[in-house]
């Protein structure tokens, strides 16, 4: 899907990305940290102690500093990372500490999305009162079946969190795991990520600011989004598998020859706000001023032969409605499909709907 202005913290991407599988980084969901280890003549800094509590946690044989370790993320978030080699392959272990905006918003401990993530198993519970999220997901959507990376995400009300994250070190430094199978069990990481030992290090981290972003507002329930869209789409469509987030939902439709996601986006804008002028420059124009953009395009977070329809709508109050399509059930998987079951005047229909305005009401700043 095209990127989103989204009202997040930074923050919840690090975490999404890490539950998702990949290493943590500010950069996006599928890149890796690029800082170097810091040499023996640098000064000690908060990532020493970080990386020394993660080796007394860890307790076994065959331990050693990775070559590259992840710099802190910021006066909210810091990062360490060590490897373990055992008898199934070299593995990286990453743990994440972070101060997150107070309320803490459910994205924060959630599983990762089955739109982005359909291979994915992950189950929520409580860990020394707070959530914990302990998630299975394979290195490549494409090979299910092959190297792991696991999960366990311990959030606490007033903002606390530490993320432990298991799966193959380096490609490029030699042996890694292959199979599904990993060292530490789901149960151990939760060990880690529990240990009292991280408070010091949390409480050194500064409170990040929470106050929303001013220019856009993305708080719809995604129930309230796929219960619209299963009204607007088509009848004769099989529906399932429905799921999302806040101002973001998706389902699967099948017209009989196989599954497509369709997903929604709803955004309040400020009226005029120019931010999304470039975005709509080219746009078709309404004669009520609204404006529509249309595509038809390779999916960038797709598979082999996914392609990907897509439909963005923004209207003169602000109001933006962005729906997007695959020839597949969800990113990361080949194309299943010619094309997707929807056509994209049909989707254009869908975004023109007034039913909408009534979603996204209730969230009106």
């Amino acid at each position: 899907m095209r990127p989103l202005r989204l009202p997040a913290p930074a923050v919840a991407v690090l975490l999404a990305a890490l539950l998702s599988g990949a290493a943590a980084a500010c950069g996006g969901p599928d890149q890796k940290g690029a800082a170097s280890a810091a040499s023996a003549t640098t000064a000690p800094g908060p990532q020493d102690g970080l990386t020394h509590n993660l080796k007394k946690l860890l307790a076994r044989d065959g331990v050693t500093q990775a070559t590259k370790n992840p710099v802190p993320q910021g006066t909210s978030s810091a990062t360490t990372a060590l490897e373990l080699k055992s008898g199934a392959g070299d593995v990286r272990v990453q743990v994440v500490v972070n101060r997150l905006p107070v309320p803490v918003s459910p994205l924060y401990s959630n599983c990762p999305d089955s739109a982005l993530h359909p291979y994915s198993t992950c189950t929520v519970g409580k860990h020394r009162g707070a959530d914990l999220a302990l998630d299975r997901s394979p290195v490549d959507e494409s090979a299910p079946a092959g190297a792991q990376r696991w999960t366990a995400a311990l959030t606490f009300a007033d903002g606390r969190q530490v993320v432990v994250v298991e799966g193959p070190a380096d490609r490029a430094r030699g042996r890694t795991v292959t199979g599904p199978e990993l060292p530490l069990t789901l149960q151990e990481l939760t060990d880690i990520a529990g240990s009292p030992s991280w408070d010091p290090f949390l409480a050194s981290l500064s409170q990040p600011d929470s106050r929303p972003d001013p220019q856009v507002n993305q708080t719809a329930p995604p129930q309230r989004i796929t219960e619209t869209m299963t009204g607007l789409l088509p009848r004769t469509l099989k529906i399932a598998d429905e799921g999302g987030r806040p101002g973001y939902g998706h389902l699967t439709v099948d017209d009989g020859r196989g599954k497509c996601l369709v997903a929604v986006t709803v955004q309040r804008w400020k009226p005029g706000d120019s931010t999304l002028d470039d975005l709509f420059s080219a746009a078709r124009r309404l004669p009520d001023g609204t404006r529509i953009t249309t595509s038809r395009s390779a999916a960038k977070n797709g598979g082999k032969g996914a392609i990907e329809w897509r439909v963005d709508l923004l209207g003169r109050d602000g109001l933006r409605v962005v729906v997007s399509e695959l020839n597949t059930r969800a990113y990361r998987l080949p194309g299943t499909r010619t094309t997707p079951a929807v056509s994209v005047e049909q989707l254009t229909d869908l975004v023109r709907s007034s039913a909408w305005r009534k979603v996204a009401a209730a969230t009106r700043p």
